[in-house]
């Protein structure tokens, strides 16, 4: 896979937009925090693939006490700018990094949350990346999101 061509897509502010007017998949995410505010209510949250940021300010919003946003392209800086704006640095904290690349946290997050699913589930190549953060950083018996997805396959045939 050529990565850096991977990473430099996510970081154009126009591929951030079209992602997050996808209003289904943005309003299933909202939901399963705002749904679930008792699960993010004082905890340390680590956000897999931040891009934008929106997924770590709406966990901030939901009541986490601490929000690690990682994001390894330049659209980190945007992320930063959203953050401020609402009024939420205090509490997440943008870091420009592949989370592979870090070594350490000052403490164990209870929440990953990650929107890594993408075409035909797997496309965005973060599902990786998430098991990583899962294995070093999330405490025993924290909780992802999402955890479990369903793919249904069909066979069909074309004339072509």
């Amino acid at each position: 896979q050529d990565y850096a061509n991977f990473f430099c897509t996510y970081s154009y502010l126009y591929h951030q937009k079209e992602m997050l007017s996808d209003h289904v998949r943005m309003n299933a995410y909202y939901r399963s925090v705002f749904d679930n505010q008792e699960c993010f209510r004082d905890k340390v949250v680590m956000d897999v693939g931040a891009g934008s940021g929106i997924l770590s300010v709406w966990a901030a919003k939901a009541g986490a006490r601490k929000v690690y946003a990682i994001e390894a392209t330049s659209i980190s800086k945007h992320a930063r700018t959203l953050v401020e704006h609402n009024g939420l640095s205090e509490i997440v904290t943008v870091m420009q990094t592949k989370v592979e690349d870090i070594e350490s946290l000052p403490e164990p997050v209870d929440v990953i949350i990650s929107e890594w699913m993408g075409y035909f589930l797997l496309r965005e190549s973060m599902l990786d990346s998430v098991i990583v953060a899962r294995d070093r950083f999330l405490r025993p018996g924290g909780a992802l999101y999402p955890s479990h997805c369903t793919v249904y396959l069909a066979p069909c045939r074309t004339p072509l």
